[in-house]
C-alpha cells in the first residue's frame, strides 16, 4: 500500500467526518435559540438553513473537482497567485483555530457546570486534548475511522430523545406560521450556523478515494445532520410549551432530565458523558484543519510540530482564560460571523470567480 492509499478515506468516512463536525454545541442549544426568534415555527428555519448549506456545499465540491489532485492551497494559488492564496489559507487557519477554541472551551464549560464543578479548567483541557492529539497524529485515515466509530457508538442518543415524548403535546406546533414568515427568515442566521462544518470538505476532498462521489457524500452528510437537528427541535417543541422552552438555554439536556431508572437518578450526566464523543468529532477535524493547512504552507509532509504547538497553546491559554458563559457567548458570536464569511460567502465567491475565469479563458481561446 503506497503513501497516498494510506492517507485516503472512504466515502463513509468522508460522510461521517463532515456530519460529525456539524454535531457540536448547537445540538444542546438549537431549540431554545430558534424559539426565541421564530417561536415553534423554528423547525422551518432549520430546513431552510439546510437548503442554503446544500447549495454552498455543492459549490465547494465543484471547486475542488476541477483540480482533483490538488490541495486547497494549490487551488487558491492557481487562481489568486501564491501570495494571495497563502493569505487566504492563513485566514482559514485563524478561522479553524477560533473554532477549536470555541468548541473546546464550550465542552470544558459544560463539564464544569453539569459534571465536574470543582475541577480546574486546565485539568479538563488537558484531558480533552489527549484524544485530539492521538487522532490527528494518525492523519486522515484515523480521523475518518474515529468519526465512523463515534457515529455508531452514539447512534442511540437521538432515539433516547423519544422517551420523554409520552408527555408531549403536538398542539404546541399549531398553528403553523403563527408569527408570520419574517421571524422564520430572521432566525435563518442561527440555523445556517448549526450546519457549519461542511466547509471541512475543502481539506478532506484531496484524500477522498472515490472523488466522483464527493457531491453525493456531502449531500448525505448534511441530510444526516438535518435529521438529527429536526428530531431534537421538534421533540423539544412538543414537550415544552412555547413560553417554557425559551427559559431553558440547554433545552436538549433539560429534555432528558426527567428520564430516571431505579438504579440511576441523574441520567443527564450519563447522557452528557456520551455526548462528549460528539463534541470531539467537532473539535478534532478543525484541529486537523489547522495543522494540515500549516503543513501545506511550509510544504512539509507528516509534520508533527504544528500539532504540538497547537495543543500546547490551548493548554497554556487555559491557565489564563477565565471560563464563563458570557465570554464564551461572545466568542461564539465572533465564530458565527466568521462562519458566515468563511464557510458560506467564501466558497460562493470562489466558485463564481472560477466560473467567470473559465468562461473568459475559453472565450479568449
Amino acid at each position: 500500500m503506497n503513501t497516498a492509499e494510506k492517507k485516503s478515506i472512504t466515502l463513509t468516512q468522508y460522510i461521517l467526518t463532515i456530519h460529525g463536525v456539524q454535531m457540536g454545541q448547537d445540538v444542546l442549544t438549537l431549540p431554545s435559540d430558534v424559539a426565541r426568534i421564530a417561536d415553534t415555527d423554528g423547525w422551518i428555519s432549520v430546513i431552510i438553513g439546510w437548503i442554503i448549506t446544500m447549495v454552498v456545499s455543492l459549490c465547494i465540491v465543484r471547486i475542488m473537482a476541477k483540480h482533483p489532485g490538488d490541495t486547497f492551497l494549490d487551488v487558491l494559488a492557481k487562481y489568486f497567485g501564491k501570495w494571495m492564496g497563502t493569505a487566504c489559507i492563513v485566514i482559514w487557519i485563524l478561522y479553524s483555530l477560533l473554532a477549536v477554541i470555541v468548541l473546546l472551551y464550550f465542552t470544558v464549560l459544560i463539564l464544569q457546570i453539569f459534571i465536574l464543578p470543582q475541577t480546574p479548567s486546565y485539568i479538563l483541557v488537558l484531558l480533552c486534548i489527549v484524544p485530539v492529539y492521538m487522532v490527528i497524529r494518525g492523519g486522515t485515515r484515523i480521523l475518518g475511522r474515529y468519526a465512523v466509530f463515534v457515529f455508531f457508538f452514539t447512534l442511540w442518543i437521538p432515539v433516547l430523545l423519544l422517551i420523554p415524548l409520552g408527555d408531549a403535546h403536538s398542539v404546541f406546533l399549531l398553528p403553523v406560521l403563527k408569527e408570520g414568515i419574517f421571524p422564520i427568515l430572521y432566525s435563518i442566521k442561527n440555523t445556517v450556523l448549526v450546519f457549519v462544518g461542511f466547509e471541512i470538505a475543502f481539506i478532506l476532498y484531496p484524500y477522498l478515494k472515490h472523488k466522483q462521489m464527493a457531491a453525493k457524500g456531502i449531500i448525505i452528510a448534511n441530510s444526516l445532520s438535518l435529521t438529527v437537528y429536526l428530531l431534537i427541535t421538534l421533540a423539544c417543541f412538543v414537550y415544552f410549551s412555547p413560553n417554557e422552552i425559551t427559559q431553558y438555554p440547554w433545552s436538549t439536556l433539560t429534555l432528558v432530565k426527567p428520564i430516571q431508572f431505579p438504579f440511576l437518578e441523574r441520567f443527564e450526566i450519563i447522557f452528557l458523558s456520551f455526548f462528549l464523543f460528539l463534541f470531539s468529532t467537532s473539535i478534532i477535524p478543525y484541529a486537523f484543519s489547522v495543522t494540515n493547512s500549516v503543513e501545506q504552507i511550509f510544504n512539509k509532509k507528516d509534520w508533527q510540530l504544528p500539532i504540538y504547538i497547537l495543543l500546547l497553546l490551548l493548554l497554556v491559554a487555559s491557565f489564563f482564560f477565565k471560563l464563563n458563559y458570557n465570554r464564551l457567548e461572545t466568542l461564539r458570536t465572533w465564530w458565527g460571523w466568521s462562519g458566515v464569511a468563511v464557510a458560506y460567502a467564501f466558497p460562493v465567491v470562489i466558485f463564481l470567480y472560477i466560473t467567470v475565469y473559465a468562461y473568459l479563458k475559453n472565450k479568449r481561446n
